[in-house]
């Protein structure tokens, strides 16, 4: 009796899990059937549990009337299971099915009753130990045959319509020309066949061991739990994958079987209150589910899931020299592609300057060119977020149910498998479409995670074939100047400017010759979260500025992989050492405002002025300490530490680049950090604006002629509850 307690906890999990279900899959139809059949399960297993539960209190005649329900209940599921066979995956609407549904649940509920009598102990013992055990009274369906009615019932409810639910489900799904159909019907199947499986088990063992019998309906709880996992599955599965998974999914959870039985047997009589028994396994659960991210790992290392192609092809992309043409480049990109994805081919669309995208490349010899601002499929991608779309996700996954033959549409256009948007913000730079796999292989989640984490390595590539490798722009000087111009304006254009009535923010960038790597970003992360960015990336003229807007488009591209800020620093400096022509280094901040704590966080990657004013100690206090710049350590993680500090009402916060303390007059002196002080404890009390812009003139003054440097200076003024003025 004491196991009970577990029926009633899967029941009470399926009760939540149904609530997920119906939040998750919203208007999608299969997620309704499942759904459905969820709560069933849910309401069955209950019932189990109350049978034996009541039996033991010697209400026979009341465990008899739950059980009773609960065989109603695993009809529905059975039936159902019968139904999602032949509607999977279209689900059409189907009256005659509908009605075929009805009637065999009738029968089925009808035969439920009638085979059951009663509900009873039988108890057998041998040397003085008893078991007790439930047993189900049911006279014979055909007297002198000794086949009993429950028996009949259950062979066909629980044995025969599972068993042509199973059939037909996998001869369905070979059937279907659908690669990701297949897939899913196949392991529908399979799925069934695991359930029952184990529901048989459990049968068997029923009939000797009495505690195994409330457990017998947890195979259709496994096939519930795999139903809505399989579909959820929108790519092909890679075969060494579900080798892992499947053996860490055993690993563990025959583990904990064999510590759950092992605890029941040794201390069940020093703990007999059910409760107990239910902490100690809930202890031995979490444990079991720390164990199972180790056994993952270990089966990851030992059948090198997927290709394990992603660490070898990030190197070899990493190698590319972006010193000669485009068609050279992308040659080595179509190289590198067929050595590891084995794509049959790649098709790159960039952007022109009228925004349309045109083929730029294609092994496969097409010629593709089409707006991208009337295109209803890549306009969705764009708001969903979506940069890596199989094709196999176009037709299976739920999210794309409004745009799916727009979708497929743009996948024919060269006749692609999988689709990478590389993009800056809201616009498109380009598109790489690969095809088919060779040897006829499917995409699978490993390809996904790969593409997704070798992104920003395609977004540098196509940006610099798109922005820098223009010789129109590298041969003269007026051209550059007139780009880099339009650089510097697109760069304020996309700022999140912080607004908030507890602050007063302003900044300015000046480029000594309207070149240079000098720079200001914000990004709003919530409604009291901002993130910044201040510094300058090392070099002149056009190579700065693109390495410039480059750091900025990466920034919030690895925005979206990461949620650590030391992490997101990390990345920074791997991308600056990789990725940025060889040289090239960051030397600024980064750094979060926090107005809902009152708090700034920030890593010094080598800002020379940051500077504190608070009216607590009548000073501005230098506090950047020491920092790392980016871009010549590999690791830079030991060298990085987070600092933080709170902001109090009329605290003013400055920083500036080494462009304005470095800056010389005639007679040979640097401004240097001194001066910036004093500029701020003078001007306090202004706005943030004019205190930026007092400091500006006060540099042209003091150098009496053009700065030589790039400059960029911000000020928060810190307002607590206050209003700026």
């Amino acid at each position: 009796m004491t196991l009970l307690v577990f029926n009633y906890i899967v029941a009470l999990f399926f009760f939540v899990y149904s609530y997920y279900l119906d939040a998750s899959n919203e208007s999608e139809k299969s997620g309704n059937i499942v759904t459905n059949m969820v709560v069933t399960v849910a309401i069955g297993v209950l019932l189990t549990g109350l049978s034996v539960h009541v039996c033991y209190y010697d209400n026979f005649l009341l465990g008899a009337v739950f059980f009773r329900l609960c065989l109603c209940c695993f009809v529905y599921i059975s039936v159902s299971l019968l139904k999602e066979s032949l509607l999977t995956p279209y689900y059409g609407k189907n009256g005659s099915l509908n009605g075929l549904g009805v009637v065999l649940c009738l029968i089925g509920c009808a035969a439920a009753f009638l085979s059951v009598e009663a509900m009873e102990f039988a108890d057998a013992g041998s040397g003085g130990s008893v078991r007790a055990a439930v047993k189900l009274v049911s006279p014979e369906l055909v007297p002198g045959t000794g086949i009993t009615r429950f028996a009949a019932f259950g062979g066909v409810y629980f044995i025969l319509l599972p068993a042509l639910s199973m059939l037909l489900l996998f001869f369905r799904g070979l059937a279907l020309r659908s690669r990701i159909f297949r897939q899913r019907l196949v392991l529908m199947s399979l799925s069934m066949l695991l359930g029952l499986g184990i529901s048989a088990a459990l049968g068997w063992l029923s009939v000797r061991y009495g505690w195994a019998f409330p457990f017998v309906p947890l195979g259709f709880v496994v096939i519930l739990l795999l139903f809505n996992r399989i579909r959820e599955v929108t790519t092909i599965v890679d075969a060494s994958v579900f080798v892992v998974n499947a053996l860490s999914f055993l690993c563990v959870w025959l583990l904990f079987s064999v510590l759950a039985a092992a605890a029941t047997g040794i201390l069940y009589r020093l703990l007999p209150h059910g409760i107990l028994l239910f902490f100690l396994f809930a202890a031995v659960f979490l444990l079991l589910v720390y164990f199972r991210e180790s056994a993952g790992l270990f089966f990851s290392r030992l059948f090198r899931t997927g290709s394990d192609y992603e660490k070898e092809m990030e190197r070899e992309l990493d190698s590319i020299e972006f010193t000669g043409e485009r068609e050279g480049i992308l040659e080595k990109l179509h190289g590198i592609l067929t050595r590891y994805v084995e794509c049959s081919s790649l098709d790159v669309l960039m952007t022109d300057d009228k925004g349309d995208l045109r083929s730029v490349y294609s092994s496969s010899g097409k010629d593709v060119s089409f707006s991208p601002e009337g295109n209803k499929a890549l306009n969705f991608l764009l708001a969903e977020n979506e940069s890596v779309v199989l094709r196999t996700q176009a037709v299976s996954r739920h999210l794309f149910a409004d745009i799916k033959p727009e979708l497929l549409a743009l996948f024919d256009l060269t006749g692609a498998d999988a689709l990478i948007i590389l993009r800056e913000g809201p616009r498109i730079v380009g598109i790489m479409m690969l095809g088919p796999k060779i040897r006829a292989a499917d995409y699978s989640d490993y390809d996904v995670r790969a593409f997704g984490h070798l992104y920003s390595n395609f977004f540098l590539m196509m940006y610099y074939l798109k922005n820098i490798a223009n010789e129109g722009v590298m041969l003269t000087v007026a051209r550059e100047l007139e780009f880099s111009g339009q650089v510097i304006e697109g760069i304020q254009e996309n700022v999140d400017r912080i607004i908030n009535p507890k602050a007063d923010c302003s900044f300015v960038t000046k480029s000594a010759r309207k070149l240079g790597g000098d720079f200001i970003d914000f990004i709003r992360l919530d409604g009291d979260r901002w993130l910044f960015v201040l510094g300058d990336v090392s070099g002149k003229g056009l190579t700065a500025s693109m390495s410039m807007v480059i750091m900025k488009s990466v920034l919030r591209t690895f925005l979206k992989e990461t949620s650590d800020f030391k992490d997101l620093v990390v990345k920074m400096n791997g991308f600056v050492r990789n990725n940025l022509p060889k040289g090239t280094f960051f030397a600024g901040i980064f750094g979060i405002f926090d107005f809902r704590q009152n708090r700034l966080y920030y890593i010094n990657c080598g800002v020379p002025v940051m500077f504190l004013y608070t009216p607590r100690y009548n000073n501005a206090i230098e506090i950047q300490g020491e920092g790392h710049v980016l871009g010549f350590v590999r690791d830079v993680a030991p060298y990085l530490r987070v600092r933080k500090t709170d902001l109090n009402p009329q605290d003013v916060l400055l920083i500036t680049t080494d462009g304005l303390v470095n800056s010389i007059n005639l007679r040979g002196e640097q401004y240097g950090k001194s001066r910036v002080q004093k500029q701020l404890l003078d001007n306090r009390t202004y706005s943030a604006d004019r205190i930026v812009r007092f400091l500006c003139e006060d540099v042209e003054s003091f150098v009496s002629a053009e700065v030589e440097d790039d400059i960029t200076v911000m000020v928060l003024k810190y307002l607590g509850s206050q209003e700026s003025k």
